[in-house]
C-alpha cells in the first residue's frame, strides 16, 4: 500500500508540473486541460478500492492547491472538489453502469 501512495505522489507531482508549466502552451478556447482531474477520475473509475480513488483526490488536490494562481475561494478547494468527484464518480458506477460479464454457455 505505501508503494502505491508512493507511486500516486510522484505521478501527481509530474503531473502539475507538466500542467502548470508546459500545458499552458496548448490552449483550445482559452482553456487548459486539467491533467489532475483526469488521473483523479480514471484511478476513481478503474480501481476496486474506494480507498485509492480517495488518496489520489486528496494527493491531487493537495498539489492543485499548492500550485494554483488563483485565489477562488479558500485553502483546500481543490481537494474538496477532487473528493466530490471521485465520490460521485463511484457512486454513478456502482448504482447505474452494469458490466456485462461474459459466461460460457
Amino acid at each position: 500500500m505505501t508503494k502505491k501512495i508512493i507511486f500516486c505522489i510522484i505521478l501527481f507531482y509530474i503531473l502539475i508540473l507538466i500542467q502548470t508549466s508546459f500545458s499552458v502552451y496548448f490552449k483550445v478556447l482559452d482553456l487548459i486541460p486539467n491533467l489532475v482531474l483526469i488521473a483523479v477520475v480514471f484511478i476513481t473509475l478503474f480501481t476496486p478500492q474506494q480507498w485509492w480513488g480517495v488518496s489520489a483526490a486528496l494527493i491531487g488536490g493537495f498539489y492543485l492547491d499548492i500550485f494554483s494562481l488563483s485565489n477562488i475561494g479558500f485553502f483546500g478547494f481543490y481537494t474538496l472538489v477532487l473528493l466530490l468527484f471521485s465520490f460521485l464518480s463511484k457512486i454513478i458506477l456502482q448504482k447505474y453502469v452494469r458490466i456485462p460479464l461474459f459466461k460460457r454457455i
